[in-house]
């Protein structure tokens, strides 16, 4: 029997199943987190104006949405202004070099404009430089 020096001759048996079980479940993980994502909008009367025409979609970097009542929500969750001028300057800190913080804010077109007057103050004093009101066409269409 001949052998090569620095092997012992045996073969290893590797069983993969256990890998593709955790790629699996990723996979589904991602899927709904991803789905849970979009899931967490809050239903509000947003304005009914034409916005602009985007031909690539950008995500935001922060959606807030603000209530008829004026009440701040981030991901379905209410918030005070000083926590949402927080999580804010964390996510402009956090940036690279030249990539713009972008925020997305979804007013309910009967608030009061004073509340999203405070918001924008906020956001601007922590150094958010690019927002965007969402919208809704006449047609319902979101913008």
């Amino acid at each position: 029997m001949r052998r090569r020096s620095g092997t012992s001759g045996h073969m290893l048996n590797v069983d993969l199943t256990p890998m593709i079980d955790v790629v699996f479940q990723l996979i589904i993980f991602f899927m709904f987190t991803s789905q849970f994502g979009e899931l967490r909008r809050t239903d509000i009367d947003l304005p009914k104006e034409q916005g602009e025409e985007e031909t690539e979609k950008q995500q935001a970097s922060m959606i807030i949405d603000l209530t008829l009542d004026g009440q701040y929500l981030f991901e379905s969750k209410p918030m005070s202004l000083i926590e949402i001028e927080r999580i804010a300057a964390t996510g402009v800190a956090s940036q690279p070099e030249g990539e713009p913080f972008d925020v997305l804010v979804r007013p309910d077109r009967n608030a009061p404009a004073v509340y999203l007057d405070r918001l924008l103050m906020r956001l601007s004093g922590v150094g958010v430089r690019r927002w965007k009101l969402a919208t809704v066409d006449q047609e319902g269409a979101s913008q």
